[in-house]
């Protein structure tokens, strides 16, 4: 059984897991974001939720960067369809746009076809429309979807799929 007094004891490395500094040597690079994402991937759910609330309390950039590693964009095209209407429905469409934007077919198709007919078309209407986007855009807008997803599986709105998570 996992202590919540211990809690910060095993947070406070994953939260300095960039760099260490013993005494005054030199700084040390232990592993970074993905580390931390892989390792909390091995967790199981509630533990894991609970050391990345944790982490958000203690550097909230931190805790998105692992969170955003944790479930990659891409794997939630394999959520099941009413997770992905439900999803769709919430996230602004100008956002989901350029999340979708340059992805292979077999990762687009799914967010497309849980929309209905007529909305599909005036997304990808637009979508075409659309001028060039900064990689760095595009990143954000994946992150930014991937973020409401995991703020609707909190809710119990979307089931987030389990294969997803990087192992």
């Amino acid at each position: 059984m996992f202590e919540k007094d211990l809690l910060p004891k095993y947070c406070e490395p994953l939260h300095n897991i960039e760099h260490c500094s013993v005494s005054r040597r030199p700084i040390i690079k232990l592993g970074g974001i993905q580390t931390a994402a892989k390792i909390m991937a091995q967790m199981n759910q509630p533990g894991a939720d609970t050391v990345l609330d944790q982490l958000y309390q203690l550097d909230e950039a931190i805790a998105e960067q692992i969170s955003d590693q944790i479930l990659p964009f891409d794997k939630l095209a394999i959520a099941d369809a009413r997770s992905l209407q439900i999803l769709v429905r919430e996230i602004d469409s100008s956002v989901l746009i350029i999340a979708l934007r340059g992805l292979s077919k077999k990762i687009r198709d799914p967010f497309l076809q849980s929309m209905s007919s007529r909305a599909r078309e005036m997304f990808i209407e637009e979508m075409e429309e659309l001028g060039p986007i900064r990689r760095s855009d595009v990143e954000a807008a994946r992150a930014a979807v991937a973020r409401l997803a995991r703020l609707l599986a909190d809710e119990g709105r979307f089931m987030l799929p389990q294969e997803g998570y990087i192992y």
